[in-house]
């Protein structure tokens, strides 16, 4: 399997891992590791973070979006009157 960023602009380079989010082949270079965080409830419902971190993985382009802010929805909605 080939990276499919790298076919886009015309390279044959091998892919290392998949995107989390999008499902893309992703290479060494287009690869973007990041800490997953695992938690579990303890007493009194606390939430505490699991050591070690798990990683996730994700091509650019989702990492980029990943913490983008919403966009706000101009879709009107068909439930609103309009009177």
């Amino acid at each position: 399997m080939n990276c499919f960023d790298c076919a886009a602009v015309g390279d044959n380079t091998a892919a290392v891992a998949v995107c989390a989010d999008c499902g893309a082949a992703v290479c060494y270079t287009h690869a973007c590791v990041s800490a997953r965080w695992a938690t579990r409830a303890t007493a009194l419902n606390r939430v505490v973070r699991v050591e070690p971190p798990s990683r996730i993985i994700r091509c650019s382009l989702c990492e980029q979006t990943h913490g983008a802010a919403p966009e706000t929805c101009t879709v009107p909605n068909p439930r609103r009157s309009t009177r």
